[in-house]
């Protein structure tokens, strides 16, 4: 793992960094939220406590609020009181730098200047460069119930090797479950890539394999022989149990331009692609439902999200009803 680091925790308790940890936690999406303007009403003085208890080692983590999302599928979110949110800024503030030097390009969640449409992008680049080689396959994996099933035991002693402050580590394992990490949470997110970094690693460094992409849970490889990618789903597979304690929820090697590469919400052939048929539907239900409800705030915060995520697509006939969708709102 390289360099260790030491005499991380006077850092992350500092009072520079607890404050611009407060401004990170609203500006991603927790301004108006009731836990924010009761925390906003005396500032200062929640910061300075805050401050005093990371400093006297007096900090314990809140109680988790969990509520279920439908998109794509139901999954049950874990969110925290605002002050440990604030907590959880402080210390990525610090640690996501020192990770970030060691994770691979070819991953692509939760990282600054990467994302789904750069991962898209970067996809159908290199089918396109593998479709002038001539017959090519790709290996799809999905692991299974992934940050539910993180191996927590193998997690804290990865970041324990890059990390050698106690201190630190006693504040990181606060927010790392037993039975894995919970979704929804800035710390739970840099621990996945963490973990999956050990996939990543394993990939490229013992298999050295080329053609590789991940997005948290969702994995592809491709490879000009069907046979190759056989095999290689097979050391996968044992890696992924003895290892990692993960298994795959669905995996199948395919004939690329035969059938889509699904992967990152879209459908991805070498020369175009296409929103998920699902997700498609999904919209246009969300849509309607805006409309009947008379939500045109809310329509159109979710079409001019959509509407961008939709332009990355080949789509000309869907933009063309976003668009208008989209025009009727603001008409309201």
């Amino acid at each position: 793992m390289g360099k260790k680091y030491r005499n991380l925790y006077e850092k992350i308790i500092s009072k520079e960094n607890i404050r611009d940890a407060y401004y990170k936690t609203i500006r991603n999406g927790n301004r108006y939220s009731k836990g924010h303007l009761i925390f906003k009403e005396n500032l200062e003085v929640n910061l300075y406590i805050i401050q005093k208890q990371l400093e006297k080692e007096l900090y314990e983590r809140g109680e988790y609020y969990n509520f279920p999302v439908f998109e794509p599928k139901k999954r049950i979110i874990n969110s925290l009181p605002f002050r440990d949110r604030v907590v959880q800024h402080a210390i990525n503030n610090i640690i996501e730098p020192i990770f970030e030097s060691t994770f691979y390009s070819c991953s692509y969640a939760c990282r600054k200047k990467k994302g789904t449409h750069k991962g898209i992008y970067k996809v159908q680049s290199t089918m396109r460069k593998m479709q002038k080689i001539g017959e090519y396959f790709f290996l799809k994996m999905d692991f299974s119930k992934y940050f539910q099933s993180v191996y927590s035991k193998l997690l804290k002693s990865t970041i324990a090797k890059k990390i050698t402050d106690n201190k630190t580590l006693n504040l990181i394992y606060k927010f790392i479950c037993e039975n894995g990490i919970k979704i929804g949470n800035l710390i739970s997110q840099l621990c996945a890539n963490v973990f999956g970094h050990i996939f990543d690693n394993f990939i490229k460094t013992k298999l050295r394999i080329k053609h590789y992409f991940r997005y948290m849970d969702d994995t592809v490889i491709f490879h000009k022989s069907k046979e190759y990618l056989q095999k290689i789903q097979r050391k996968l597979q044992m890696f992924m149990k003895i290892f990692l304690k993960l298994k795959f929820s669905a995996w199948f090697i395919q004939k690329a331009e035969i059938r889509f590469l699904d992967f990152l919400g879209m459908r991805i052939k070498s020369t175009f692609k296409l929103l998920r048929k699902n997700s498609v539907t999904r919209a246009k239900r969300n849509i309607k439902r805006f409309i009947r409800l008379k939500l045109f705030d809310k329509l159109r915060m979710y079409l001019a999200s959509w509407l961008g995520h939709a332009e990355k697509a080949d789509s000309f006939n869907l933009l063309i009803l976003l668009r208008g969708e989209l025009e009727y709102a603001r008409n309201k």
